[in-house]
């Protein structure tokens, strides 16, 4: 597979269940992933992460992806089961080596996701 179908793959996971698994064991055991609200430093940390969000994402649309060298760029839009968050744009930035992502840096307006959990805090 080439780096853009691997990430594709690991984006896909989130839309079926059943290949969610598959998606996680594309991760390096050190990947390092950050977003605007949290900065993760391990699979097992992101996999965590990624049950509690899968309860509330419904599904990623692919836009666009581009490759270079080992990093690949992708939009998408993520969508939520959250009344007023239904669909994000994000742009997420992938690193890979040897066909394992090592690391990713998601990109998106957080400011209506931090109020939302900022809700659920209290």
């Amino acid at each position: 597979m080439t780096n853009q179908e691997i990430v594709k793959k690991f984006l896909n996971g989130f839309n079926n269940s059943a290949k969610f698994k598959e998606s996680l064991d594309l991760l390096a055991d050190d990947y390092k992933f950050k977003n605007p609200m949290v900065e993760l430093n391990s699979k097992v940390e992101f996999t965590k992460l990624a049950q509690e969000i899968g309860k509330v994402i419904t599904g990623i649309e692919i836009i666009h992806t581009s490759e270079n060298g080992n990093w690949v760029a992708t939009v998408y839009n993520f969508k939520s089961s959250i009344p007023g968050l239904e669909s994000n744009i994000a742009s997420e930035w992938f690193r890979l080596e040897n066909g394992i992502i090592k690391e990713s840096h998601l990109i998106y307006d957080a400011s209506e996701w931090r109020k939302f959990y900022e809700q659920m805090e209290e």
